[in-house]
């Protein structure tokens, strides 16, 4: 027996996606976008015509992008011979959202250890939860790492 199809076409994904986005505290617009960007043809798209296809307004298009460009879930790209930007999701950009996400975790962590020196002359309780935030960002950044690092070694062999 066949899956029954959850969605009946691509704008009905994208507006969930846009909503699972907006359930985890994102705006929903970046949740839209990235859906977008997954599922259209051809698979880079100008402003323009993302703004056409989500019937969205270019000022909430703007910084939904620009957002999702800073958090490498996609990229910009231009293409020889236009004028235009385009923005395009690669099958990666989990990966390079996660490689960010690590180099945030690794400057919080820097910043904890800064406050663990910075009270070194405190009693030891004093200290317990910047230690204890320390060791948690300590761990995460190290397994993140690793996962990134055993997905790639898969996706090489795949090849």
């Amino acid at each position: 027996m066949e899956k029954e199809k959850k969605f009946k076409n691509k704008i009905e994904y994208v507006e969930n996606l846009g909503i699972f986005f907006e359930n985890l505290g994102l705006p929903r617009m970046s949740g839209k976008i990235f859906a977008w960007l997954l599922v259209c043809d051809p698979p880079y798209q100008t402003a323009a015509q993302i703004a056409e296809a989500l019937q969205a307004s270019r000022g909430s298009l703007s910084t939904n992008l620009r957002m999702l460009t800073q958090f490498s879930m996609i990229e910009k790209i231009a293409k020889h011979g236009e004028r235009s930007t385009y923005y395009i999701s690669r099958p990666d950009s989990l990966i390079k959202t996660m490689v960010t996400k690590i180099k945030f975790i690794s400057d919080l962590k820097n910043l904890f250890w800064e406050g663990i020196e910075l009270m070194a002359d405190e009693p030891p309780e004093s200290t317990e939860r910047l230690e204890g935030v320390y060791k948690a960002y300590d761990f995460m950044e190290a397994e993140l790492a690793g996962v990134i690092e055993r997905y790639q070694t898969k996706i090489a062999n795949e090849k």
